[in-house]
């Protein structure tokens, strides 16, 4: 099976985010023939009247919204058994998970970047506590002869894709949504290891 260590954000957050970014998706946006999106490519080509235009981004399934930690790779069954022992007893041995709020969004934070993401609003103190999570599950699984990247963790995840007919002025109006939007306090109380193409396989609580 292929793991990655993820948290997972509260059902309600993950619910409200996909909601507010698809409220935005039929915001009205100036029109022409020469309007073209982020990349280049013209947003409006001539279509049947029949057929519908494409949203300017693509929602992500509230259901495979996650906050990524590192990728464990593909793993035979008593692998991924002895992985999930180890973090386990590892994150027992952590005080409890901080509270954090969801506020904020951000994209294209890199060259190959195509992303809308939520932020984690959280105190200096509190992205430690949470790194020190993710520093902890790589730590875990060394031993085993898996070395993951102690890097991939950021406090953000992904509510959304950018597409050829997303504008500069769709991304604004997406991401000024976000920075309006704060979630309810969430206590981060335990890591998910998520099956690619199948969900959640197991959690390991944070903290005796």
């Amino acid at each position: 099976m292929n793991l990655r260590a993820a948290l997972i954000p509260p059902a309600s957050a993950r619910n409200e985010l996909a909601a507010l970014v698809q409220a935005q998706q039929s915001a009205p946006e100036a029109a022409g023939p020469g309007r073209r999106g982020l990349f280049g490519r013209r947003t409006s080509e001539p279509a049947a009247a029949t057929d519908p235009s494409p949203p300017p981004l693509r929602v992500i399934d509230p259901e495979g919204v996650l906050v990524p930690v590192t990728d464990l790779g593909n793993l035979a069954s008593g692998d991924a058994r002895r992985v999930l022992d180890a973090l386990t007893a590892a994150c027992a041995e952590l005080p409890p998970g901080p509270t954090v709020r969801i506020s904020g969004g951000s994209a294209l934070i890199d060259p190959d970047d195509r992303c809308v993401w939520a932020e984690l609003a959280a105190s200096d103190e509190e992205v430690d506590a949470l790194r020190t999570v993710a520093n902890t599950i790589v730590s875990a699984v060394q031993p085993l002869g898996l070395f993951c990247d102690r890097r991939q963790f950021r406090p953000r995840f992904p509510v959304a894709t950018i597409t050829d007919t997303t504008t500069v002025d769709h991304l604004e109006r997406v991401l000024g949504a976000l920075t309006s939007y704060a979630s309810d306090p969430w206590t981060v109380g335990e890591i998910a290891l998520v099956q690619r193409g199948s969900g959640v396989w197991q959690t390991v609580p944070i903290g005796s």
